[in-house]
This record gives C-alpha cells, sequence and structure tokens, in this order.
C-alpha cells in the first residue's frame, strides 16, 4: 500500500513572545497541525516538535484574497497565504458555512441581490416595523415620563433663543371662555384624556395647534383670532385630543428615534441623524393612520357634543389658506391626508347630536 503524505503548507509563526516571525513548514494530519520551531528568543535553540489538535484551534474566516490566520490552542499563531485550508480540515459544519459566505462574497451578482434585499428589507422595517415597535413603547412608558418629556419640550419652546413663542397676549375673558368650552365638550364626551391646555404667541409657526406628550396642548393667538367662533376653535382641539389620547407624539417621536437608531445600525453614521426634540415637535410627520385617528376621535366628540362637523373643516381649510395652500406647513396640515379628503366626513348631512345615555 503506497504511503499516503500529509498535506503541507507554508505558514509564518508567531510564537506570542517575539514579534519577529518564523517561516515553517506546517503539517496537516487527521486531527492536529504539526511543524517544527524554536520557542528560544534568540533563535539559537534547535527547532522543536509542535503538535496543536485542531478541535483547539480558531481559523479565522477567509477574508477576500487576505492571508488565511489560524489562531492555536497557546496564544501563538499561524498565517499563512494558502486559502483552502477546509478542504484539508477534519469535516465541520461551520467551514461549510464560512465557505459559503465567501463564495458569496466573491460573486458580484449575489452582493447585489444582497444589496437589494437589504433595502427593501429595511424599508419595509422602517414602514412597517417601527411603528408598531413605537406603538407598544409608547404603551409601556409610564405618564409621567411621558409628561416631563413634555413639560422639557414646551420649556425648549418657550425658551427665547429659539424663538417659537411669546406670552399670549389674548385678554383673560377669551381665554376663559376658551377653556370653559373645552371642558363642556369633555363633560358631554365624558372621553377626554387628561390634558392641559396652553396659550402662546408665535410669528414663526402662525395658526396652529399642537399636543405635546404628556397632554400638553398648545394653542397660538393666531388660530383664535384666524377662527369665526368657539366651535371652530373646540373643533379643533377635539382633534388634538384626539392626538392626546392615542398619545401619538410620544408614538412618533419613539418613532423617530428607533428609525434613528436602525439607520445608524445601518449605515453607521452618527451624524446623519437630526437631534432637537423641539424641532422634531414642531415639524413631525404624523403618520396617515394617526392623523386619521384624530380626525375620528374628533369627529366622534363632536356629534356628541352637538358641535357642528362642519366647524372643523371650514377651520381646517382657513389653515391651508393661511400656510399658503402648501402641504408642508406645521403640524395641522404636515404630510398628513389630503384636505378634502379628511374633511368631507365632517361636512356630511348625516351626522346628528348623538348624546350618550346616562
Amino acid at each position: 500500500m503506497a504511503n499516503t503524505q500529509p498535506m503541507q503548507f507554508d505558514a509564518d509563526y508567531f510564537d506570542g513572545i517575539s514579534p519577529r516571525a518564523q517561516r515553517v513548514l506546517v503539517s496537516i494530519t487527521d486531527d492536529a497541525f504539526t511543524f517544527n520551531a524554536t520557542t528560544d528568543i534568540s533563535g539559537n535553540a534547535s527547532p522543536t516538535r509542535h503538535i496543536f489538535f485542531i478541535k483547539d484551534c480558531h481559523i479565522q474566516a477567509k477574508l477576500g484574497t487576505g492571508r488565511r490566520i489560524i489562531d492555536l490552542s497557546d496564544g501563538s499563531r499561524l498565517e499563512t497565504d494558502y486559502q483552502n485550508l477546509e478542504h484539508h480540515l477534519p469535516k465541520n459544519s461551520s467551514h461549510h458555512l464560512w465557505r459559503a459566505i465567501h463564495y458569496a462574497e466573491s460573486h458580484l451578482l449575489i452582493v447585489i441581490f444582497a444589496l437589494i434585499g437589504l433595502v427593501l428589507s429595511s424599508l419595509l422595517l422602517l414602514k412597517y416595523g417601527v411603528p408598531v415597535a413605537a406603538k407598544f413603547a409608547a404603551l409601556a412608558t409610564p405618564p409621567s415620563i411621558e409628561k416631563d418629556l413634555g413639560k422639557q419640550t414646551l420649556e425648549a419652546l418657550d425658551h427665547q433663543k429659539l424663538g417659537y413663542f411669546t406670552a399670549s397676549e389674548l385678554s383673560d375673558e377669551r381665554r376663559s371662555a376658551i377653556q370653559e368650552a373645552l371642558k363642556d365638550l369633555c363633560l358631554k364626551t365624558r372621553d377626554c384624556p387628561s390634558y392641559q391646555l396652553t396659550f402662546r404667541k408665535s410669528t414663526t409657526i402662525g395658526a396652529n395647534a399642537f399636543a405635546l406628550p404628556g397632554g400638553y396642548l398648545i394653542m397660538t393667538d393666531e388660530l383664535v383670532t384666524l377662527a369665526k367662533d368657539n366651535n371652530e376653535i373646540i373643533a379643533v382641539l377635539a382633534h388634538e385630543l384626539g392626538h392626546v389620547k392615542g398619545r401619538h407624539a410620544l408614538r412618533q417621536t419613539l418613532q423617530g428615534t428607533i428609525s434613528g437608531i436602525i439607520v445608524i445600525a445601518i449605515t453607521g453614521d452618527v451624524s446623519s441623524i437630526a437631534a432637537g426634540l423641539p424641532a422634531l415637535m414642531l415639524n413631525m410627520s404624523y403618520s396617515r393612520d394617526l392623523e386619521l385617528d384624530a380626525d375620528h376621535y374628533a369627529l366622534k366628540s363632536l356629534k356628541t357634543a352637538c358641535i357642528p362637523t362642519q366647524s372643523f373643516a371650514t377651520l381646517l381649510l382657513k389653515l391651508e389658506k393661511s400656510h399658503g395652500g402648501s402641504t408642508s406647513a406645521p403640524e395641522m396640515i404636515s404630510s398628513h391626508p389630503n384636505t378634502r379628503q379628511r374633511i368631507m366626513p365632517f361636512l356630511s348631512k348625516l351626522h346628528q347630536c348623538e348624546q350618550p345615555s346616562i
């Protein structure tokens, strides 16, 4: 029977003590790497036989055409230009995995398909997965934390350096009348979340009303001036109460944070994530689902309180006109569903008062 010669390859041996490499001839037997090398730093000692069981060594994955690295069990290392080590090693499922990965990364067509798949899966995750995750995260967030977030955001918006808000110039009587009208709505519907209505003047964002986390409702003097009567004002505030009840502001904030983390994980570019919670809260793009959910709440509340539902449609159109008819205007109509489609349910003649039975 002919003798079967063991497979051999040249390698540089680093003993972990000296930075100097020793050129060695490594033999692969059934279960071990064997080679002759000296462990004397001076190099004067005669070479000794080294045997390392393959199961105790770590063979690093192939990286392009770079040198193959074998981490030996005593902390020393072999480096070789020989690429096909796995063909001569004991069968191991991990070897097949790394071989498949190397095959994939070495073929441009596979790389292109993988990139397309990564982009599509990332888009699906951002569009569908993130909103669901944000919803459950919002539900798990204690109300006290949400309220603190809203308070800090309002304080930031009130800061003189940002210039978003100044003190309201509405009379005490006018503010009280709006407060009482909103309380009356809540008494009739018995479905209002906890809220805190705050009035501000703003030449920066103009006529507007929006909800911050924790139930903070902000209404500008400009919106009060734009409205014909309290019915229109309460109609808009009912919409904002819908955002508060659904915790939409917190959900949207969490959604932006989670999306940012995903983008960082994919691109590795931290600088691309915009900072500044006040700007986020004023320029956030409410999703269609959240906006329509708030519309549905407002419609139901207005019907129950016997407030003309047309009031919401009228003021929404005024808001759109006051912002130049742009779909990029702040909160009320920014990235919202089409305004004409939104107001259709509020213009229906079928709506009657729906006072809840006691």
